[in-house]
């Protein structure tokens, strides 16, 4: 009879340890429970940094957030970040205009000689010659014509002699002529020679 009543007194001992837990549990269970229904109650998404993760992540709420252990980053969803494209480097020589012309050489569209040209080796002039040749010394005495180039807003210049011909051009003696010239400085020209050659564009009245 004593031993079964000393059991029994064990077991009554134990049964308040025994409903503590039992009722801890219960608490916890329902503490989760409530959290977890207040983590879903509503949408109010924020961007969260969850770590070891390489993006940020949406979350449904800031409860969400906080139970994924994610680090506040802006309120509202993530966006994405858009890297800018890098900006594309010209390539030398690859600035072609509209004629086909490039300005890294220095060349630039002539609407009057219908090319491209560097404006410091070719270019468009007026030339005016005077009626009758005059006596010239160059590498040997000859008949020069006289002529002299016209500028708009500029003072007329004097007359000089002009070693060479005018390509397309006939003079005829007597004859005052008012030319459009094109005129070309040569880089290497020749021995003997003018660096500068002139070809007639158009006679002008």
């Amino acid at each position: 009879m004593a031993t079964r009543f000393e059991n029994f007194m064990k077991k009554a001992r134990l049964l308040p340890s025994l409903c503590a837990s039992l009722i801890a549990a219960i608490g916890l269970c329902a503490s989760s429970t409530a959290l977890a229904q207040i983590c879903t109650r509503e949408y109010a998404p924020v961007c969260g940094q969850v770590p070891g993760e390489p993006a940020p992540h949406t979350f449904a709420n800031r409860c969400l957030l906080d139970a994924a252990k994610a680090s506040f980053v802006s309120q509202g969803e993530c966006t994405a970040k858009r890297t800018p494209s890098p900006t594309p480097t010209p390539m030398v020589g690859n600035d072609v205009d509209a004629h086909g012309c490039k300005s890294s050489a220095g060349f630039v569209w002539n609407e009057e000689l219908n090319q491209c040209v560097r404006p410091w080796m070719s270019s468009a002039i007026t030339l005016e010659v005077a009626p009758h040749r005059r006596t010239c010394t160059g590498v040997m005495v000859m008949q020069c014509l006289k002529v002299r180039e016209r500028v708009p807003g500029q003072a007329t210049p004097k007359w000089v002699p002009f070693f060479g011909d005018i390509a397309g051009f006939k003079h005829v003696p007597g004859q005052h002529y008012t030319l459009r010239v094109r005129k070309d400085k040569l880089e290497t020209p020749p021995a003997d020679a003018p660096d500068i050659t002139y070809t007639l564009l158009k006679v002008l009245p």
